[in-house]
């Protein structure tokens, strides 16, 4: 498979070389993210050319999403560099630059739609994978700034912002709908419609339904003995999520709203160490969840110098869980855990421009928590209360972008945060130097914090454990982007990053509590080749490496110190027809009593046009049917760690009306 790919790639070198496009037709031709012409407004929350940004940007475009047929947004950043994903049986996690700890329900990336937070109040989690709120047919890009965020963000934005934009009217235009079938029983509707009024209003609708009856497992993991009520019966890993998403704007007014819901059943097996069959959580378990957000924004001008936006967001969302539990082999009951958020956020910030070489941003941002409500009960059994809350935080921040030559630019900002968990002050800075106009040089300095979420928090109360203290992250970064042709782009960056408390996952004799760690530091590196070659062949290849230590040089838990991603974009049929193949490695990983062997994972899709309103395309996951593990939580496993799916095919069809 390594060869293949490596034959591919040169072989696309050597078309480029005999009987290219001239310098003139390379100039008019973009690259697959082409940094001088993609404006981002991740980074300092305000448009902005890529090569400005105060990050290392990383832009995918819904090009890339349709052309290697990824399907959560989880799969669309784990081909980004420093990225990884991991999958438990439940829920999507996300690693960034070495850091993938135990406990953590991505909580220390902070998620996005159209600007607005999605990270929730009781866990602080914004799930990748099907629990996502939007379906990934509906993103324009994705945006994603590594690096701490706090400068502008606060909470959450530890490792990293990610912005998922959505498509408007311009790119959804009239109706669309889409079907979707393929391995493990899995289905896929959506029905979309959008339009662009005479007096200027643009309205999006979208309905989807996916449904994935999922891999048998007849047996638990890796035990050898059946389920104690299946008696060696398969269980199975099943999905249902449907999702709803409209937006309406009209002179500067978005009105958001979102909903989406979840019946996940989990085929792993929960238990301890010494007597699996005292804890056992099996395939009857069911996990529900829903979400809800509504949002207006306003984007207006003040006295004819401020450029200003104003957002309020109000957000539900409730988990419910029930998992059998076994003291013996004969005797079972019902563990319960409920968990419900309700909550506004408000935000109002401007950009003043009027004097020479600034760039002025101002902004203040507040959460109110309505509700923070979590609970787990055993049915038939007197343990176990619910516990309650509600809080509210605010912010102010500022940030000034100063030209104060040619090609330097000096980037000065911090932001106050006054939380319930205590105040915070994190600033950043940044100089951007262009020494000419395909040299992009950033030298870069930052600092994050995350407070500990209501479910750590609760967790520990409940037996009466020691709080713990909010996590802090100072950061040196230095990025580099250069065209080395007209068609060719290599960017890089070297950071080095000390991460303090960072909460944990522990086993005490209280039971499982959350905990500060020692100290981590992570060193890396990172880098993408990118290349545009003749009829519209493309080639990109990133590679990361890191280390990523605990206290004495200990390597942290599922933390890989090399990951190497390469895609590959082949046009044919007079560009009606495109395969792109993506390869990807990522080394091995320590994790609790063991390792996880390096992995070479590949997956191919077919991209066609049947006709101008109708599309088809195949992609194949895990091409060669690799048999592969990846992480799980601390405590929550046997092994730590839990098979992977094999080969997975899915056909869909796109028609347009």
């Amino acid at each position: 498979m390594k060869s293949l790919f490596i034959l591919l790639f040169l072989f696309s070198l050597a078309r480029a070389d005999s009987g290219g496009p001239s310098l003139e037709d390379l100039l008019d031709t973009a690259l697959i993210n082409p940094p001088h012409n993609v404006d981002v407004s991740t980074a300092s929350k305000f448009s902005q050319g890529i090569k400005n940004a105060p990050s290392a940007v990383r832009v995918i475009s819904r090009d890339d999403i349709q052309l290697f047929g990824y399907r959560t947004l989880g799969e669309i950043l784990r081909s980004m560099p420093g990225l990884f994903t991991s999958y438990d049986g439940q829920n999507t996690f996300l690693g960034a630059r070495g850091v993938a700890i135990p406990g953590d329900y991505n909580t220390r990336v902070l998620i996005l739609i159209d600007g607005i937070r999605l990270n929730n109040n009781v866990f602080d989690s914004a799930f990748v994978g099907n629990e996502f709120p939007l379906d990934v047919d509906l993103i324009d890009r994705v945006e994603y700034v590594p690096g701490p965020g706090s400068a502008i963000y606060g909470n959450n934005a530890f490792l990293g912002v990610v912005n998922v934009l959505t498509r408007g009217a311009a790119s959804l235009r009239g109706a669309e709908a889409s079907l979707e079938y393929g391995s493990f029983n899995t289905s896929k509707l959506r029905a979309s419609m959008a339009s662009r009024l005479d007096n200027g209003l643009e309205y999006l609708i979208s309905a989807s339904q996916f449904y994935r009856g999922g891999p048998s497992h007849p047996y638990y993991m890796d035990y050898a003995v059946p389920a104690p009520e299946f008696k060696g019966d398969p269980v199975i890993d099943s999905d249902l999520s449907r999702y709803l998403f409209t937006k309406i704007s009209l002179d500067g007014l978005q009105l958001t709203g979102a909903f989406s819901s979840r019946e996940k059943t989990n085929p792993v097996l929960f238990g301890s160490i010494d007597s699996p069959l005292l804890s056992i959580k099996n395939g009857t378990s069911v996990n529900e969840s829903q979400r809800s957000l509504i949002s207006l924004s306003y984007d207006f001008e003040l006295f004819s110098n401020w450029n200003m936006q104003a957002r309020l967001s109000y957000h539900e969302e409730e988990y419910k869980g029930s998992f059998p539990v076994y003291f013996d082999s004969e005797t079972m009951f019902l563990d319960k855990e409920n968990a419900k958020g309700r909550w506004w956020d408000g935000e109002l910030h401007a950009l003043y421009n009027q004097l020479p070489g600034h760039k002025i941003l101002l902004g203040v941002e507040g959460r109110v928590n309505a509700e923070q409500f979590w609970s787990n009960y055993a049915e038939g059994l007197n343990w176990g209360k619910p516990i309650d809350q509600s809080s509210s935080h605010y912010a102010f921040f500022a940030q000034d972008e100063y030209t104060f030559a040619d090609s330097f630019t000096l980037i000065a900002g911090a932001r106050y945060d006054y939380t319930e968990y205590g105040e915070h002050l994190n600033p950043r800075l940044g100089l951007i130097w262009n020494p000419m106009d395909k040299t992009n040089i950033k030298l870069l300095y930052g600092s994050a914090f995350r407070n500990p979420n209501f479910f750590e928090q609760t967790r520990n109360t409940e037996i009466s454990y020691p709080e713990a203290k909010a996590e802090k992250i100072t950061t040196l970064e230095l990025v580099a982007e250069h065209y080395l042709t007209p068609s060719t782009k290599l960017n890089g960056s070297v950071y080095h990053y000390e991460m303090n408390d960072l909460i944990g996952q522990a086993a005490t004799e209280y039971g499982l509590v959350y905990t500060n760690l020692e100290k981590v530091v992570s060193t890396g590196f990172e880098t993408e080749l990118e290349q545009r070659f003749e009829a519209g062949i493309q080639a990109k290849m990133a590679y990361s490496l890191q280390k990523t230590e605990i206290g004495n040089e200990v390597a942290l838990f599922n933390s890989p110190r090399h990951m190497l991603n390469f895609k590959f974009l082949l046009p044919f049929a007079g560009s009606r027809w495109k395969l792109a193949t993506e390869l990807r490695y990522i080394s091995g990983r320590e994790i609790f009593f063991g390792e996880l062997p390096k992995q070479w994972l590949a997956d191919i899709a077919l991209n066609g046009e049947v006709s101008k309103d109708c599309s088809v395309s195949l992609s194949v996951h895990n091409l060669a049917d690799v048999s592969y593990e990846e992480a799980t939580r601390y405590i929550n496993f046997d092994r730590f760690s839990l098979k992977q799916d094999g080969r997975d095919i899915r056909l869909k069809i796109n028609v347009r009306y």
